[in-house]
């Protein structure tokens, strides 16, 4: 099972790295496939592929039903949560009252969400590639378990393939697509 999950996984991967803007939906849920397949060999001992099987389509279908529609609402509340915790820390640090912090990271979140709300084609990009990039990197790991990735040599290997596969990645997106505005147009504004 694992042989088929790392092939599936590299595939996937190479599609969400590589093209995977137009197709950004379509991989929400393949990419829960594959992740939440993981996740269960993760959490099930003893090598149980169907149990981890079962997780990975688990995973899935609450993409498929939550994200899939929603994702454009995910990206600014993505957004306004990361505004918060940059400003809130930030005003933290500098020794800010508790009501100024607060204030910092409001403003934050609502900057920044709607600067992630308006950058939601960019933003598809640099997670299909990024995304896309991690898959690579784990099916390699499913289908050589020496590369696998965790800490160590094989763990910092992984993460630099990750980095440079994903900036690669998003370099070919951007010139293929950077003129296109599928999910911040009138057909984007649904989700």
């Amino acid at each position: 099972m694992d042989t088929w999950m790392g092939i599936a996984a590299i595939l996937v991967g190479l599609v969400s790295c590589f093209y995977g803007y137009p197709v950004f939906r379509l991989l929400l849920v393949l990419a829960g496939l594959i992740v939440g397949y993981g996740l269960g060999q993760l959490l099930v001992q003893g090598g149980h592929p169907w149990i981890s099987l079962g997780i990975g389509l688990g995973a899935a279908v609450l993409l498929a039903l939550l994200a899939y529609p929603l994702w454009s609402l995910g990206v600014a509340l993505g957004g306004a949560a990361l505004g918060f915790l940059i400003l809130s820390a930030l005003a933290a640090a500098a020794d800010a009252s508790p009501g100024l912090t607060l204030g910092a990271g409001i403003l934050g979140a609502v900057v920044v969400g709607l600067l992630f709300y308006q950058l939601r084609d960019l933003l598809v990009m640099v997670t299909t590639a990024l995304n896309g990039a991690l898959e690579v990197v784990l099916g390699v790991g499913w289908l050589v378990p020496a590369l696998a990735l965790r800490r160590g040599l094989a763990g910092w290997l992984g993460v630099a393939a990750i980095v440079v596969l994903a900036a690669v990645g998003f370099a070919v997106q951007y010139g293929m697509f950077k003129d296109r505005r599928t999910y911040s147009g009138a057909a984007g504004k649904t989700g």
